[in-house]
């Protein structure tokens, strides 16, 4: 079984990877109640490509991750601007052959074989809204 999503992704540089001081408060942008600090994960990500690297020419990448909340297959695939398309399948030991086909237009039949490995560590901060946040309305105590 496979997930499809769109997602638009900017980095931006920050001052030093040591340093979380510069980062926001987003406490009261956008119905935004509170930002909970949730530690670090760990991720392993191994991307997939062809000998001669024609995902990457494509601007198309294969990889699996382990580690995070998100772990399992992705393959992403140009869109217009800066979005992308995500298709997401369960960890397994191989290419699921859903994602094996998608790909097939670009990797043109080449087989697929890992490329290189990047090992992280991903901060945890997410957004927490009221839940009964809607126009007009005070927020509420849930979260």
């Amino acid at each position: 079984m496979t997930e499809s999503i769109q997602e638009t992704e900017r980095k931006y540089d920050v001052p030093s990877a040591d340093d979380t001081t510069w980062l926001p408060d987003l406490t009261g942008v956008g119905g935004v109640v509170s930002v909970v600090d949730q530690g670090t994960q760990d991720l392993d990500a191994v991307y997939h490509d062809t000998d001669d690297l024609r995902l990457a020419g494509a601007s198309a990448t294969l990889r699996r991750r382990t580690g995070g909340s998100d772990a399992g297959w992705h393959l992403k695939l140009p869109l217009s601007g800066d979005s992308r398309e995500e298709v997401q399948a369960p960890s397994s030991e191989t290419v699921p052959d859903a994602l094996r086909d998608l790909a097939l237009s670009r990797t043109r039949g080449a087989e697929l074989r890992p490329v290189v490995r990047i090992r992280s560590t991903r901060g945890v901060r997410p957004t927490r809204r009221p839940r009964d946040a809607r126009p007009g309305t005070p927020a509420g105590n849930g979260a």
